[in-house]
């Protein structure tokens, strides 16, 4: 009974994400792709320095590789 439940809710989580990607796309036309290219752009970069300090305070230095 409890993976029956488990699908279900899977399968609920799935159809409402798609509504909401769906409008998403529907009501932000052509902006939608550039904001998005954009945000993960800035996302990437945000990451990227976050793991540089991380390798930078496990005593990494970054100049060693070949």
């Amino acid at each position: 009974m409890n993976r029956l439940i488990d699908r279900l809710a899977l399968i609920a989580f799935a159809i409402v994400i798609t509504a909401v990607v769906w409008a998403l796309l529907h009501y932000s036309g052509e902006w939608f792709f550039p904001v998005a290219t954009l945000t993960a752009l800035t996302l990437l970069v945000i990451q990227n320095q976050k793991l540089k300090k991380r390798l930078k305070d496990l005593g990494d230095d970054g100049g060693s590789r070949k």
